[in-house]
């Protein structure tokens, strides 16, 4: 009768700690008191502060008017704060992820970025329930660095026609480039000058947050401290300074000349309708059915949701501040933030590293900064987009390309070099490909080379291979294994074993660690006599098939004149090696030394009475 309660208050207690993982806020909000609150409501009017004029400037990235960046901006706020874990995420717009909404979307409308939104998040969203997060470690961190880098300067190139005052199409790093050297001479003087302004005051409003006042025991020491959190509130604040300031000059400006300035122009004002997401869109006169758009996406169906993935998690990981992270429940509530985000006309969003370290810096509590952020966004949608007319192309673009910068990884070159020369391939190849070929195209190269590393790491495995001639010993030959032995490396690997055997020395081997018993000059002295060969199983996790099949023909050769043992072997291995080999010699270390005895014995005597020698 027990037993059957402690089932039932089981089977009641697992719906609930499934609905507290999925739903974080159940657990925090019981906790929340004004203190908390406080600390996230300074937060999220501070993060408000950087993302509002971000979210216009990617805005205007992605090819959209400046109005959907800010419908992109409120709803991850708000969804996040109930299902996030890291309260330093802010969910919205990000450099990386419009430029990609732009690749996929460009000569389009919004209702294919919008779809792209909704489509993805499905599919992070069923990533995140069956588990998927691992497929993310198969991008390493080389290749992430590479893509990211080329995107920075892709994005950043991509503002030079807006911060010069040109007109023309492009959409690779190359094409930009390309249509700059041409058009040059139609700079125009007041754009440029503006846009190379706000990039110097912006650069410059930057170094305030790091400065550090000397401070003060005296009376004095309250004033330091007011100025220094100023200096730090006016730095992390400096995007929306310089847009309303750049808003003003232009104002004034057209006041007294027409047209000085290539502004952002009309917007179309108010909060956006609910809705589900465009499943049929109108280019012209042509209705575009879902097949069609979603064919149009393409391979961007995959990628955006792929990035904004690695991008979240590693946000997540860097302020997890040695927390347990939960990478699963991460991407479901990306998934989420993209899914509801979708009814309210967002492209894709993910999170902002730039303005999780200023959550993170403005003292933030519990992911409820989200919902004060998300506030103040309906607000600016609700009061103020009337007055986005004002709002200078080059002030934008000068607010992307200074938010951008910092993600190219120099210092990454240094460390890979001192570290695993040969990550190098990865990072340079994926940062090459990204520039010549496009983003997307870029990050697919990068993981392709990425598989042919692994596939060449996998082909020439760690073995310790050494020449035992020790008193308790008789003669043998060592191998130590490490990890799994796959496909890859099966004949390599065999034909190497075996030309140990035929020229009964181990300095033929190249690039396995060979540790010989008197060795001088490096160059192994020649072993004769010796004929056991001792594989020690002991680190070996598993066998493939192929493997297999040639550890069957080695044995066979092996045992021509020798004797293969195999030491430590797990039941897992044992049961492979059973399938393949006849009458395998088993042992483990305490009984190694009997047997080779036994096995020299019955070599020298010639005893082959026992069908297990």
């Amino acid at each position: 009768m027990v037993w059957a309660v402690n089932i039932n208050r089981a089977m009641l207690l697992e719906p609930r700690r499934i609905v507290g993982r999925v739903f974080p806020i159940l657990s925090w909000s019981r906790r929340y008191d004004v203190r908390t609150g406080i600390g996230d409501l300074i937060a999220g009017i501070t993060v408000a502060l950087t993302l509002i004029p971000q979210s216009i400037a990617y805005a205007s990235l992605a090819g959209f008017e400046p109005q959907y960046g800010l419908y992109a901006s409120f709803a991850g706020g708000f969804v996040y704060a109930v299902m996030g874990t890291c309260p330093q995420i802010n969910i919205g717009p990000t450099a990386l992820l419009s430029l990609l909404t732009f690749t996929y979307t460009n000569g389009t409308n919004p209702d294919y970025a919008v779809l792209l939104c909704f489509i993805g998040g499905i599919i992070q969203l069923l990533a995140g329930i069956v588990q998927l997060g691992f497929l993310v470690e198969f991008v390493s961190l080389p290749v992430v660095s590479g893509f990211t880098s080329a995107a920075a300067i892709t994005i950043a190139s991509s503002q030079i026609k807006g911060l010069l005052g040109l007109k023309f199409n492009a959409e690779t790093f190359t094409s930009t480039w390309r249509g700059v050297f041409y058009n040059i001479g139609s700079t125009r003087f007041e754009d440029t000058l503006l846009g190379l302004s706000c990039c110097i005051v912006l650069m410059g409003m930057k170094a305030l947050k790091d400065i550090r006042l000397k401070e003060s025991q005296d009376e004095k020491g309250g004033r330091i401290l007011a100025l220094q959190r100023s200096l730090w509130f006016v730095g992390v604040s400096r995007n929306a300074i310089i847009v309303v300031i750049a808003s003003v000059v232009a104002f004034f400006v057209h006041e007294d000349k027409d047209n000085p300035l290539i502004l952002t122009g009309n917007i179309t004002p108010g909060l956006p309708k609910p809705q589900l997401p465009p499943f049929y869109t109108t280019i012209g006169n042509t209705t575009v059915s879902a097949g069609d758009m979603l064919s149009h996406l393409g391979s961007g169906l995959l990628v955006v949701p792929l990035v904004g993935i690695i991008s979240n998690v590693a946000i997540a990981k860097a302020f997890s501040k040695g927390r347990t992270l939960d990478a699963t429940q991460e991407i479901v509530a990306l998934g989420a933030c993209n899914i509801i985000g979708a009814f309210f006309r967002s492209f894709p969003v993910n999170g902002s590293f730039t303005r999780s370290a200023v959550s993170d810096a403005s003292g933030v509590r519990t992911p409820a900064a989200g919902f004060y952020t998300g506030i103040i966004v309906l607000l600016t949608l609700g009061l103020l987009t009337p007055y986005f007319y004002f709002i200078p192309r080059a002030a934008l673009a000068a607010v992307i390309m200074c938010a951008v910068l910092h993600m190219v990884d120099i210092a990454i070159l240094k460390r890979l070099w001192q570290s695993n020369r040969l990550d190098l391939i990865p990072l340079l190849g994926t940062f090459v490909s990204c520039l010549a070929l496009g983003v997307e195209l870029g990050l697919g190269c990068g993981v392709a080379i990425d598989v042919l590393l692994l596939l060449y790491y996998q082909s020439r495995p760690r073995l310790d291979i050494k020449y035992v001639n020790e008193s308790n010993y008789p003669p043998h030959y060592s191998i130590q294994p490490i990890g799994g032995l796959h496909f890859a490396s099966a004949e390599r690997l065999r034909s190497q074993i075996m030309s140990l055997k035929d020229n009964n020395h181990l300095a033929t081997l190249s690039n396995l660690t060979v540790i010989p018993n008197g060795v001088t000059n490096g160059v192994a002295e020649h072993r004769t006599g010796s004929n056991i060969l001792v594989v020690h199983c002991d680190t070996i996790c598993r066998l493939d098939y192929t493997f297999l099949q040639s550890l069957k023909m080695l044995v066979q050769e092996w045992s021509r004149n020798g004797r293969v043992v195999w030491c430590d072997a797990s039941p897992l291995i044992k049961q492979q090696l059973n399938t393949v080999i006849q009458e395998p010699l088993y042992c483990d270390t305490e009984q190694l030394g009997v047997l080779l005895i036994e096995i020299t014995m019955a070599t020298l005597t010639g005893n082959t009475s026992d069908t297990r020698l």
